[in-house]
């Protein structure tokens, strides 16, 4: 007696595999779990994507978030990294801490980068000009508020009055981290800044003046 194996019945399952197959989703490489280092009011997350490797800072620039940077920047210095980013969507602070932060990502060599939709007024701009390469995200606003009252930093003004002393400070930092015309332009806006209001800096302003190599 002969028995006739159900091909047909084999055909139809194959194909029932083929198109279940076509049904899934392309399978697509994760990022790399970013490692966290938290500090009180912000976070840094270091992560390395592909050959390169990138900070998130995120939070009040304080001396908690020096601390925390130095730490993420350690951590990155392990790994094998093509180029490296911090990705700045930064808040209030100090001025201290700003230019703290910014000298740290220069002398490692990182690009800066403020990230899409945030938000970048003047001491997230102080840190952004410390990037070989400061590019905006998208949607990101960018503008100059004063410097923030503190002991050192106009505490009883609208008008932003820095003795000779600060102004040093702030212009030997920025003219160490950009071309002089464009260290000399972020000084006038400080110092044109009170305590009214925001001066917006549009994105294509930014790149025209030298502060973002990439708009």
């Amino acid at each position: 007696m002969r028995i006739r194996f159900p091909w047909h019945l084999l055909a139809a399952a194959a194909t029932g595999l083929v198109v279940a197959a076509c049904g899934l989703a392309p399978t697509v490489e994760p990022d790399a779990k970013a490692e966290h280092f938290p500090y009180q009011g912000g976070d840094v997350a270091a992560a390395q994507r592909g050959a390169d490797c990138e900070l998130a800072l995120r939070g009040t620039l304080t001396p908690a978030a020096v601390s925390a940077l130095r730490l993420a920047s350690d951590a990155l210095a392990k790994l094998s990294c093509r180029g490296r980013t911090v990705v700045l969507d930064l808040g209030d602070g100090s001025v201290g801490a700003a230019i703290t932060v910014g000298s740290m990502l220069r002398n490692r060599g990182f690009d800066t980068r403020i990230a899409a939709g945030s938000t970048c007024r003047t001491l997230c701009l102080l840190v952004f000009a410390a990037g070989t390469q400061r590019e905006i995200a998208p949607d990101a606003r960018l503008g100059f508020t004063q410097i923030p009252p503190d002991e050192d930093f106009g505490r009883a003004n609208c008008e932003t009055e820095l003795d000779n002393r600060q102004m040093l400070n702030l212009a030997r930092y920025l003219r160490a981290m950009l071309p002089g015309l464009t260290a000399d332009y972020m000084l006038q806006q400080i110092r044109a800044t009170d305590c009214r209001g925001v001066r917006e800096l549009p994105a294509s302003d930014a790149v025209t003046a030298g502060l973002a190599t990439r708009g």
